[in-house]
This record gives structure tokens, sequence and C-alpha cells, in this order.
């Protein structure tokens, strides 16, 4: 019998010597999954009633014993059908279940925890470089994602995911060190492939700054910051806005760059352009940030009022919407009446999912509530009549002026 490959991480699949094994269109079948928790607890075992409370939770037990007999029947007889040998695949030893040893296999989950531990228990650092390194290749997702719901999928996963995260930040850290800036950047480029919201990007535009590829850094920085924004809708981490500062400190401007610079101001206002961009200027929070800062201090330059309002999106009875598509739906109407009602000069960001900070340059306070009553007016028009909105007004000048470092 040629060699078994199971692959748990990022989806299931198996292998039989070099030919991929399908056991049916239905991936979450219970034969299925029992095949999966005995492969799991390998040579732990697990008992006859974990596995029956795990797949026939709530049913008779009457029911559950018949069941299982038929699921292990079903099993073997669907494992010659996909193409492999005759065996038990699974065999019971005092009240237990375990892999059968009559055949060869492997389990991805079992060679990333053993490369794991094998690092935790080396001594030194380039000792435990290479198991680190080969553990963070192997996990090359979550735990069975088909089944993400299953409570017994879940507990694994929250402690394989722990055991991953600290891998990466290890090697993060070692590589960083070793300024291997190119290894750095692809492990940490696995890391947020996998989970984009666990702040992996940090390390991805901390390593491209130390290459010095800085238009990339930056390319990197906004689409994360939008991708928590506008996808999770939520502000970016502190860690993540960090990030902006850190690029202000490393990133030192030669003279022989500005050709790059010019270029890059050039592109983007093509983009602009091309996109018929006419209203005011979506920007990232970060960049409403700098746009508050550079506002306030032209205003003491100028004397030009300045209104920062945010407006939140509400219920009939004015609560915050709790059903997730319906505020998706509305935010998105809303970025677009606000983007069609406000000047070119006026600049916006999503703060959240529910709610967007504008700045209005060169207003009044009366003139606030007409520009309210135009993206309200927009927004029915985008969204229908039953869409409501609610707002506040503060003049920049009324502001406490934050300590500010440039």
């Amino acid at each position: 019998m040629e060699h078994l490959h199971i692959y748990m991480l990022g989806g299931f699949r198996i292998t039989y010597g070099s030919k991929e094994i399908a056991l049916g269109r239905n991936t979450t079948a219970k034969f299925i999954q029992l095949l999966q928790l005995v492969w799991l607890y390998g040579k732990e075992g697990v008992t006859k009633d974990r596995l029956m409370h795990t797949l026939y939770e709530g049913e008779e037990r009457a029911n559950v014993n018949n069941s299982m007999n038929n699921l292990i029947y079903q099993m073997r007889r669907q494992m010659v059908r996909a193409g492999l040998p005759q065996r038990d695949y699974i065999v019971k030893k005092g009240g237990a279940y375990y892999p059968d040893p009559e055949v060869e296999m492997t389990l991805d989950v079992d060679e990333f925890a053993d490369n794991y531990n094998r690092a935790q228990e080396a001594q030194t650092d380039e000792e435990k470089y290479p198991f680190y390194l080969d553990a963070s290749r192997i996990f090359t997702g979550v735990l069975l994602p088909e089944l993400a719901t299953e409570m017994w999928v879940i507990t694994r996963n929250v402690s394989l995911q722990g055991m991953f995260d600290e891998c990466v930040e290890w090697l993060g850290d070692y590589l960083r060190d070793k300024q291997d800036y190119d290894g750095m950047l692809q492990v940490y480029r696995l890391a947020a492939d996998i989970f984009p919201d666990r702040d992996w990007q940090v390390g991805e535009i901390e390593a491209l700054i130390n290459k010095g590829s800085f238009k990339e850094a930056y390319k990197l920085y906004d689409k994360t910051v939008r991708y928590y924004e506008e996808e999770l809708g939520i502000t970016a981490t502190p860690r993540l806005l960090g990030c902006y500062q850190l690029m202000r400190e490393k990133i030192d401007v030669e003279p022989d760059r500005i050709d790059d610079i010019r270029g890059g101001l050039l592109e983007n206002r093509r983009v602009l352009e091309e996109d018929k961009d006419q209203g005011a200027y979506d920007c990232s929070y970060p960049s409403f940030i700098d746009a508050y800062h550079i506002m306030s201090r032209n205003m003491a330059r100028t004397g030009d009022s300045v209104y920062m309002m945010l407006c939140t999106l509400v219920d009939y009875e004015g609560k915050i919407i709790r059903n997730e598509e319906k505020r998706s739906g509305r935010s998105e109407a809303l970025a677009r009446a606000i983007q069609a009602a406000l000047r070119q000069g006026d600049v916006f960001c999503k703060y959240n999912m529910s709610q967007y900070l504008i700045l209005l340059s060169g207003t009044s306070r009366e003139d606030c509530d007409i520009v309210y009553r135009r993206i309200e007016d927009k927004l029915k028009e985008l969204a229908g009549n039953r869409a409501e909105l609610k707002y506040s007004v503060v003049s920049l000048a009324d502001l406490e002026q934050p300590e500010y470092r440039s």
C-alpha cells in the first residue's frame, strides 16, 4: 500500500501516492467527520461515547448505536470506491477507536504540531529556526473550514492558531534581527493571507520599509486600512495606525526620489480623473487625521472656518442599525450620498460601518444644516425613504488642539 497523505489545514483533501482521492461531493458527510475525528486524535484514541456525542448530539442513544455501525461500514465501502485499498482505516481497541496501524499515513496537523514542539525543545535560535519555518509553511489555513462552526473544530482551531501565531511572531523577530527582510516579508505575508484581520500586515509593512520598498509599503498600508474600514466595518487597530508614523520616521526622502514622488502624484490624479470623481474626497481614517491637522493650521492662518460633522446611520427609532446586511448596504449608500452632496474641497472618511466623518471648510454653522439636508435627501434617493440619519457638528476652533508631532 502506498503512503496516504491527509490534509486538514485550509481544507480537507487526501492523496494516495500521486493520486488525489475524492470521498464524495459532500465533504461534511458524517462518515468523513468520523475519519477526521479519529485521525486527529491519533495514538491517543477516541472513545465511542465521545464520537457518538460529537457526531449525533441530541439523538436517541438506541438510534446512535446502529448509526455508528452503519457509518463505519459506509466509510470503509466509500474508501474502496474512491480507489483506496480495502483496509479497516479505523480500528477499535479497548473501547476506543484509533487509526488503522496497517495504513501508512501522515497528517498535516501532526506535522505542524511536531515541528512546533521540536522548535520549543530546541536550545538555540539557530536550531529553532528551521522547525518554526517548516511549521509556518505547513499551516496553510484554519482547520477544516468546511466545519468551522462545529464545536470540536473550533476547540482544536483555537489551539492550532495560537501555535501558529507564536511561530510567526518568533520568525518575524528572528529574521528582523538577522536583517533578512525578504524572509521576514514572506513570513508575514503568509500569515496576513491566512488571517487578514490579525495585524500581520504591520510586519509586512515594516519589512518593506527596511527593504527600501517605500511605494509598496504605502500601497499595502492604504489597502489594509481600507479593508478594516470597508470590509470589517471598524477603525484600523492602533498597531496598524502606528505604521503610518513609522513610515514617516523611517522614510528619508532623497533628492533623486523627487521624480518618483511626482510620478506617483500624477498617477493618482489620473485615477481620479478617470473615475470622474467630482465630489468630496473619500480618504482613509489616518489620512483624515492628517487633513484635520492641516485644516486646523490653515484655519488659524487664513481665518476660514472649518467644521467637523459626524453622520450616523440609525433606524426609525433613532437607534444604531443592528442588521448587518441592512447596515452594510446603507453604509455604502451614505458614502455615495456624501460624495455627491459635498464639494471637491471637502474631505470625508468612514469611521465605522455606521458612521462617517466629514470636514467642511469655509462654511458656517447654518451651512452645515443645509449640507446635512443635502446628504439626507441624497441618501433617501439612493437607499429609500426609510433610510434615516442623524448628525452632530463642531467647529475645529472649539476643539482642544491635541499635541501633534510632525
